[in-house]
């Protein structure tokens, strides 16, 4: 199976990511499951599930999330044997390195994966307010990134669209190929998925 962490700070937009994302991604029937660690989030509902032809199935007495390495180890056990997903999105808390969820999930016994993408989205209206404030937790994202996805463009200027962009490429070095998405139109979707291999 592959999995595809979609990383970014609270608020910037990836539980909405993911909601643009599940169409593409479970088309041709592929099976599609999601592990979420948004504490204090809204979540994908079952209702967004439904639209997409996805199915809830709930996991270790009802939770489908993790909070330590070996319930996402576990987690990931339980679905591949359980529902033998093509593909597992990973939506980590706010802060959340993702070279952890990587570094975990490497040469495990028993878990057999194809590959690993890194998401990382980014709060286009809010990012030059708060680059500063979250310096470390953005730069372990962003040196982790296979794509860097600007949400938001559609609320800021063009000025401050290329700040961003030259700020992002400046200042962390390794963060992977920019792309933008504007709002929920879903704009750059088939970009983004072409740009990771799914």
């Amino acid at each position: 199976m592959h999995v595809l962490v979609v990383a970014g700070m609270l608020g910037a937009g990836k539980t909405s990511t993911i909601i643009q994302l599940l169409g593409p991604l479970s088309a041709g029937g592929r099976k599609v499951a999601i592990i979420e660690n948004e504490i204090g989030s809204v979540g994908i509902d079952g209702e967004v599930l439904n639209r997409n032809g996805l199915q809830i199935k709930e996991l270790a007495g009802g939770c489908v999330c993790c909070t330590l390495k070996s319930g996402m180890i576990d987690t990931l056990k339980l679905l591949q044997k359980e529902v033998g997903p093509d593909i597992v999105v990973i939506e980590p808390t706010g802060i959340a390195d993702p070279e952890y969820i990587l570094v975990s999930i490497k040469d495990v016994v028993g878990l057999d994966i194809d590959s690993v993408r890194v998401i990382v989205v980014i709060d286009g209206e809010r990012f030059l307010r708060l680059r500063t404030m979250f310096e470390r937790p953005l730069r372990n994202q962003l040196e982790m990134a296979d794509l860097v996805l600007i949400n938001k463009v559609d609320v800021i200027s063009q000025q401050d669209l290329r700040s961003i962009e030259d700020q992002i490429r400046s200042f962390f070095k390794y963060a992977g190929k920019i792309l933008c998405a504007r709002g929920d139109t879903g704009e750059g979707i088939p970009a983004v998925l072409k740009e990771i291999g799914l």
